[in-house]
């Protein structure tokens, strides 16, 4: 501890500890602390008969025995028996008063004296983050570093000693938020990972439907409505019978045609999580190399800025647009936030793309994947219970939403995310979480798209 009077005002200083910490004090009260270690403020009381340099060596030795039976440790026993010696010089003595004597004789040549980890041009921001990595002190301590530096001033040897500890806190601080931030995206993307394949696992075997389709059609196409099922004969193996689950509301020709489209959506769906699996063990490797440059990481500037930390990348599933499929098996992708919305609208849609917006309500942007013109009513009316979910209005019963092609939608000032819109549809729909199960029902439509 340090303390610099001038009249009533007092700075204290703690050089001990986890951090270094700066107090300034008036009359007795604190004005202000600077650091993260405790506020040295207010100051301890002067014990001076206890001081290392007056204490009896003989009391000393009895203190610190009667600490000792107490169950404390010697360093904190040497420090119960003499608290003017401070943590660093408590280690210096085995609580003996001849060992107090020996520190004695050391003191009275005192000079500032850091114990580093080696000389300072060498030094790297991971090799000053343990809190004894830089130490100071009056002279060199049996546990000291491998190198000895001798500052020609106390002034200068504080303050190479709080740079010190100030770059060895600072790589710290970033280095664990920049793994945590990881190690969050690692566990969201091996959820994601597992979700999908659970999600695979559970389409249906799309050659199978198509098997029973044609079946259906080459000899049943003609039942009537009325049956929940029917047994014919496989046309790719003579002498196999087929049974084959029908709507009764509808005849063999529409459940042949009804198994067909199934088969389409749940290929098209195949498809799609096939390719967000790839993606997403793509990002998992990227983010599982990431954390290891971080955990190899020797200086501040190999982690990176703290700006680009935790920044998601719209690249990355579980870190950019949320995505989801409607029934059909087409792409919706859902901006988090106005630099996302902006990346997905004019970076990541293309131009024939479907661009849905709550309408007269902030909320995300949300793309309806188009290829090949295939989006129908029932998908814009996904899309568009998605985008009304995630926006301001989602309390409402009904919300109305922007539809339009992705080309007519240009940037506007104000901020990422502000967009002109030249012509859109409009949708009035109920907003629906895309994490629950569909209902059904339609939504009104006005205008073209």
């Amino acid at each position: 501890m340090i303390a610099l009077r001038a009249g009533d005002a007092t700075l204290s200083l703690r050089l001990s500890g986890s951090a270094p910490a700066l107090t300034l004090a008036r009359g007795g009260e604190a004005l202000g602390s600077l650091g993260e270690g405790p506020p040295p403020h207010p100051l301890p009381p002067d014990s001076l008969e206890r001081e290392w340099d007056r204490i009896d060596p003989l009391g000393f030795e009895a203190a610190v025995g009667a600490a000792r039976a107490d169950g404390r440790s010697l360093v904190r026993a040497v420090l119960a028996g003499c608290p003017g010696l401070g943590p660093a010089l408590a280690g210096e003595t085995d609580g003996s008063a001849a060992s107090l004597a020996a520190l004695r004789e050391r003191l009275v040549s005192a000079s500032p004296t850091l114990m580093v980890p080696g000389p300072e041009a060498s030094w790297h921001d991971a090799d000053l983050v343990a809190t004894a990595a830089v130490v100071l002190a009056p002279i060199v301590l049996a546990a000291a570093g491998p190198t000895v530096l001798r500052p020609p001033s106390w002034l200068e040897a504080g303050a190479l000693f709080l740079e010190a500890r100030r770059r060895g806190l600072a790589f710290e601080r970033r280095r664990r938020a920049a793994l945590d931030d990881l190690r969050r995206q690692i566990r969201r993307l091996g959820q994601l990972h597992a979700n999908l394949e659970q999600d695979l696992a559970g389409l249906p075997d799309e050659r199978d439907l198509r098997r029973r389709a044609e079946a259906l059609l080459a000899f049943a196409r003609g039942a009537d409505a009325g049956r929940e099922e029917v047994e014919v004969d496989d046309p790719y193996d003579p002498g196999r019978r087929l049974l084959v689950p029908l709507d009764p509301r509808l005849s063999g020709l529409a459940n042949a045609e009804r198994m067909f489209d199934r088969a389409r959506r749940t290929e098209r769906a195949r498809h799609q999580i096939d390719l967000r699996l790839r993606e997403t063990r793509s990002a998992l490797q990227a983010a599982g190399e990431r954390e290891a440059a971080v955990l190899d990481a020797r200086d501040l500037r190999d982690l990176g800025s703290s700006e680009e930390e935790g920044r998601p990348s719209a690249a990355e599933p579980g870190t950019g647009p949320r995505q989801y499929l409607t029934r059909r098996g087409l792409s919706v992708l859902v901006g988090r936030n106005a630099r996302e919305n902006h990346h997905l609208t004019f970076r990541v849609a293309r131009p024939e793309d479907l661009w849905l917006h709550a309408r007269d309500a902030p909320g995300a942007h949300v793309v309806l994947r188009d290829d090949e013109g295939r989006a129908g009513a029932d998908d814009l009316r996904e899309a568009a219970e998605i985008a009304a979910f995630f926006s301001e209005a989602r309390g409402q019963a009904l919300v109305d939403v922007h539809v339009t092609r992705r080309k007519h939608v240009r940037p506007a000032r104000g901020g990422p995310g502000r967009v002109y819109v030249s012509h859109s549809d409009t949708l009035r729909v109920a907003p629906r979480d895309p994490g629950l199960p569909r209902r059904s029902g339609r939504a009104g439509r006005r205008g073209k798209v």
